[in-house]
């Protein structure tokens, strides 16, 4: 990576993050704010890679995160 870049998680790294997320006994206001903050390193890291090809693996995951997050009833 470039030094200027700033390190972000792996694609796996944050899509387990995402499923551990899922499993907490939070409020759903408490999850949301999490959420967003997940979505937002994913979404960053698919955007600083988007050059080297790299951008796709966050990418399939912003829409697996979307998909599960739009079929969350209710969270604990």
């Amino acid at each position: 990576m470039y030094k200027d870049l700033p390190a972000y998680r792996s694609a796996e790294e944050l899509s387990f993050a995402f499923s551990l997320l899922m499993l907490q006994p939070l409020s759903r206001a408490e999850a949301a704010i999490l959420f967003e903050e997940l979505w937002n390193e994913a979404n960053a890291a698919a955007t600083a890679c988007l050059e080297d090809g790299a951008a796709f693996s966050y990418i399939e995951l912003l829409k697996d995160m979307d998909r599960r997050w739009r079929h969350v009833r209710t969270l604990h």
